[in-house]
Parts: C-alpha cells; sequence; structure tokens
C-alpha cells in the first residue's frame, strides 16, 4: 500500500482511500485491478499539472470550483479507485440496477444494451449505496468516464483521458496522447475522442448515439486549439 501514502491527502482521506484499496483488490481480477491504480497514477500525474499546480489556480477551469485544490484532488482519487466498479457485477445486474433508478439515471434502451456503458452509468449508483457516497462530481465522473458529456470538468477530463492512456495501455497513438495530456488538457481530450471514435469505426461497432453531440461540443469549445501551443 506504500502508493497510498504517496498521495498528497490528509491520513483520514488515505486511511478511507486504503479501505477502498482492501475491497477493490479482493473484488476486482487482477487486470482490472492493475489498470485501476495506473489510472489513479496517471490522474495524479495530471493533478501536479492542472490542479495541484498554483500556476493554474486562477484558469476559467479552476474558477468552477468552491472546492480547495485538496477537495478536488481527493475526489478525483476515489473516482480513479472506483471508476471500473460496475464491472464486476454482470450485464444482467447492472439492468436491474439500472432499472431500479431508471428515474435518476433518465437511462435509454441503448444505454441498458452497452455493457461498455452500462457499467458507468449504473457503477455510480453501486458505489453510491454501496461506499455512501452522494458527492455529484464524483458520480458523474463515474457515470460518465467512458462515454463523456457536453462541457465535462476537469475532474471529468482527467479521468476520462487517464482511463484511455494511462501506462499499461498500448496502442499506437497513446505516446503521442500521454505526452499531450501534460501540455493541454482539452487539446488532449479532442484527440482522446477522436482516437476513440476512429477505434469504433474500424472495428465496425456501434457508435453511441451521443457521441456525436459530445464530439461536436468538444470541437466548439476545443477546436481552435489545433493550430495552438501542443500540437
Amino acid at each position: 500500500m506504500d502508493f497510498i501514502n504517496k498521495l498528497k491527502l490528509t491520513s483520514g482521506q488515505k486511511e478511507y482511500i486504503s479501505n477502498i484499496n482492501d475491497k477493490i483488490y479482493k473484488e476486482f481480477p487482477p487486470d482490472l485491478y492493475d489498470h485501476t491504480i495506473s489510472t489513479l497514477f496517471f490522474c495524479e500525474k495530471l493533478a501536479g499539472k492542472y490542479i495541484l499546480n498554483d500556476d493554474v489556480n486562477n484558469s476559467s477551469e479552476r474558477l468552477l470550483y468552491n472546492n480547495s485544490n485538496n477537495e478536488i484532488y481527493y475526489k478525483l482519487c476515489i473516482s480513479a479507485m472506483l471508476h471500473d466498479y460496475g464491472r464486476i457485477f454482470s450485464l444482467k445486474e447492472l439492468k436491474e440496477i439500472a432499472l431500479k433508478n431508471k428515474n435518476e439515471l433518465n437511462a435509454t434502451e441503448e444505454d441498458l444494451d452497452i455493457i461498455a456503458i452500462l457499467h458507468g452509468f449504473a457503477g455510480a449508483f453501486i458505489i453510491r449505496d454501496e461506499f455512501n457516497i452522494n458527492d455529484e462530481e464524483i458520480l458523474n465522473s463515474v457515470k460518465y468516464h467512458t462515454t463523456g458529456y457536453c462541457n465535462m470538468s476537469i475532474l471529468d477530463k482527467i479521468i476520462y483521458i487517464s482511463d484511455k492512456i494511462e501506462e499499461r495501455r498500448n496502442y499506437k497513438e497513446v505516446f503521442y496522447l500521454r505526452e499531450l495530456s501534460l501540455k493541454n488538457i482539452n487539446l488532449c481530450l479532442l484527440e482522446v475522442y477522436k482516437n476513440n471514435i476512429i477505434y469504433i469505426i474500424r472495428n465496425n461497432k456501434k457508435i453511441y448515439s451521443d457521441t456525436c453531440k459530445i464530439w461536436n461540443n468538444i470541437c466548439e469549445l476545443y477546436g481552435g486549439l489545433l493550430n495552438g501551443p501542443g500540437r
């Protein structure tokens, strides 16, 4: 558990993360656990640049928060540890959970049929109940870590990106994306989302219906960065 002691958290926060770690270590398959910890490590790397770095404290994104840097960082650690908690449940179990929370989830039939999406959507409700987590920012980051959504917060962006480019991932573009993530988080979000769409098309998979809307939103917000820093 040495990695927990290295997190920039209070002793009480570290104890909570340690309790989460004990639980997922027992319940996750080894590959899923390793991916989770690797995602946490990459989240921490990005947090050092975009959350804990005083140089960016006055950025427009930071001003969206009323919380201290430590609180945002703590939420990020919890989200990273639990973003794939829904994956240990079967599709049937996830559907039952989603239907039970149908009014809050606002899920479509499409959402209920795609386990890659459903494990995040239903997973948010699972961690709410099993870990007594009611923080909307944590729940949203878990819910949308696969799909993203329009106007993502810096917390959502770091979780979404880290899940896709953590150090255990190995595909052609990942090295470029890791470098870019530390130069410009918004341009990296655009490139990671683009890469994900290309992967889906190349593998003849169905494109999630909200993907176009989210992609257009990212392009509207950050498409102008393509000729700017980091490219």
